[in-house]
């Protein structure tokens, strides 16, 4: 009988094997490592700017004849701390007054705030320690957020919030007033309730700016056909910002949106069936995976009027 004779792998080969495993272990951890501190960033920085576009808000809707800087800056802090951000934070670049022209955020002298004022601004900055990431080298984050709330001047048309519910979903739930229902991340085949009325709603800054306050337009009218917008970029975020925003007349309460034909896939267009009265009560999730509850205030409500003075927002 003839023995078997093992097979062994060469000590040269075998060093490399295990040299190679040790450094792509190695590598691999690090990436998983920095990917969480990556992670915790991306969160704070959510928070920071829903602060940020909250405390804008608030102080903007705070201004009267009786304003100081004082009381300016007290309702900025009050509503930062609220929303997790501290003094220090807010403070590193204190907020501003100033005046909204043509696009523009013009800045009174420091510490001016008074019924002059048409424009709140309201930066946050945080610095975020790292964990993982300090083997290499990266011992925390900068973050910054910004946030510039104005007073429009008067628009022309009807006037109601960017977003639209699709008339076969609501249809279905034969609800009554003061009921609730969700409206998940995807409508239709492929878009997220954006009315493109009066811009680029594609676009998150300018859909955050449009739904903080209704946006008019003419072609908002029952039997119109309004294009949407693509992507769901901050869609989740805008409605966090809603829901933060606790100053007279709240922006999450008392919504008007339309009731809308089944929303395309890409650049397509609905028709307007009707109009509703909605407050919005939660969000949940991101990025696509979004869920929002409203309750229903009215049925076939009419648009909002044009305001004088609609609080909107930049960031």
């Amino acid at each position: 009988m003839k023995s078997k004779v093992p097979h062994h792998v060469h000590p040269p080969e075998a060093a490399f094997v295990v040299s190679f495993l040790l450094v792509f272990v190695a590598i691999l951890m690090m990436s998983l490592a920095f990917a969480i501190d990556i992670g915790r960033a991306h969160d704070q920085q959510r928070q920071i700017q829903i602060a940020a576009d909250a405390a804008s808000l608030a102080a903007l809707g705070s201004i009267d004849a009786s304003s100081s800087y004082s009381s300016v800056l007290a309702t900025v802090t009050t509503i930062g701390q609220a929303n997790g951000v501290s003094t220090q934070e807010i403070m590193t670049t204190p907020p501003r007054c100033g005046v909204w022209n043509q696009g523009t955020f013009v800045p009174h002298q420091a510490s001016q705030c008074d019924s002059s004022s048409t424009a709140v601004e309201v930066s946050v900055s945080r610095s975020l320690p790292t964990h993982f990431a300090r083997i290499l080298h990266k011992d925390h984050f900068s973050l910054s957020a910004r946030a510039v709330s104005y007073r429009a001047p008067p628009m022309n048309g009807s006037c109601i919030r960017p977003f639209g519910v699709e008339n076969s979903y609501l249809s279905r739930l034969n609800l009554p007033a003061g009921g609730t229902f969700s409206v998940q991340g995807t409508q239709g085949s492929g878009n997220w309730g954006k009315l493109d009325i009066g811009g680029n709603m594609s676009s998150g800054t300018q859909y955050t700016a449009m739904m903080t306050n209704n946006v008019c337009d003419p072609s908002v009218a029952v039997g119109n056909s309004i294009s949407v917008g693509t992507g769901n970029a901050q869609i989740d975020q805008v409605f966090q910002t809603l829901l933060a925003d606790s100053t007279p007349p709240f922006a999450a309460q008392n919504m008007i949106i339309a009731v809308t034909t089944d929303f395309g896939n890409g650049n397509s267009a609905v028709q307007i069936n009707r109009f509703i009265k909605v407050d919005l009560l939660s969000q949940v999730g991101s990025g696509s995976h979004w869920a929002a509850t409203f309750r229903l205030v009215e049925w076939d409500a009419q648009p909002d009027p044009p305001s004088q003075s609609p609080r909107q927002l930049v960031q």
